[in-house]
């Protein structure tokens, strides 16, 4: 029941979230994460060169207001986006729509509401050349049931992409801190939520600090955990292809397949611009 209680919590958290709370850094309303989301793609989260994209069928599972959809429309994909939150999938039509007109002219773009531990026949019966998961399992409230949900759907010589919170991201009393902040969060109504979080945390971002303390699933694991789930689900190539605390995967069924690899990023990483955003009076160095 409690677990119940808790999952449905983070479903609401995260309709609200998408609905009240779309803008901030690493978003789309961030024009330099706007403008780089392709290439972050490319060469730091996927690893493959950009002209295997293309064509490509691409499952974005998990797909919040459509911050990774609009790179992969970029680069020329399919893209089916899913999500559980209703207020996401309308946020995100209306960003495609203004900033990814002509994918969504063509057609390359098509939405549906999913639960990702619950799919729908016709999407289970469905294979995509890339499923795109990043930051949704450990939410879900049970990580590796939806993985090996989602998993089966990666075609034969495809590619499986996840962002997992790692469990070496926190200390113990990180851990102890953030749980404690979470549950005397979690009487108060959302919009409450929000002006509590603003008033602690002055010059945190809104949307990250929302996303931060207010879900009551946050699950975190191991790279080990992750990787020997994969291997049961088939997936003999597991790759971190950004080497932090956090995983970020890249996994193939065939380590031999034609997959056009690029090498991996080195530091400076994507998200460290955000790490070092200034305090006030401070220049954003990078």
């Amino acid at each position: 029941m409690l677990h119940s209680l808790r999952r449905r919590q983070t479903l609401a958290s995260f309709d609200y979230q998408w609905g009240e709370l779309a803008h901030g850094d690493a978003m789309l309303s961030d024009p330099w994460f706007r403008e780089n989301v392709d290439r972050i793609l490319v060469e730091e989260l996927l690893c493959v060169d950009r002209d295997w994209f293309r064509g490509r069928t691409v499952l974005d599972a998990g797909c919040g207001i459509g911050r990774w959809t609009l790179g992969f429309l970029r680069l020329g994909c399919e893209v089916t986006a899913v999500d559980f939150s209703p207020r996401g999938l309308e946020t995100l039509e209306k960003n495609m729509r203004l900033l990814a007109p002509e994918a969504v002219a063509e057609g390359r773009l098509s939405t549906q509401r999913v639960d990702l531990l619950d799919l729908p026949d016709a999407l289970r019966s469905r294979r995509f050349d890339l499923v795109y998961s990043f930051g949704v399992l450990h939410h879900t409230g049970d990580t590796a049931r939806a993985l090996a949900n989602v998993a089966p759907l990666v075609k034969r010589d495809g590619l499986l992409f996840l962002y997992l919170y790692g469990s070496r991201s926190q200390t113990a009393a990180t851990r102890l801190v953030l749980a404690a902040m979470r549950a005397g969060l979690a009487p108060f109504p959302f919009r409450a939520k929000r002006a509590l979080l603003k008033a602690i945390l002055p010059v945190r971002d809104p949307h990250q600090a929302f996303d931060t303390f207010s879900p009551l699933v946050n699950d975190t694991y191991t790279h080990e955990t992750v990787e020997s789930w994969l291997q049961g689900l088939g997936f003999r190539d597991v790759t971190r292809t950004i080497d932090y605390t956090e995983l970020y995967l890249r996994a193939r069924r065939d380590p031999s397949g034609a997959h056009p690899l690029r090498p991996l990023p080195r530091r400076p990483y994507w998200f460290e611009r955000y790490r070092r955003r200034p305090r006030r009076g401070e220049a954003l160095q990078g």
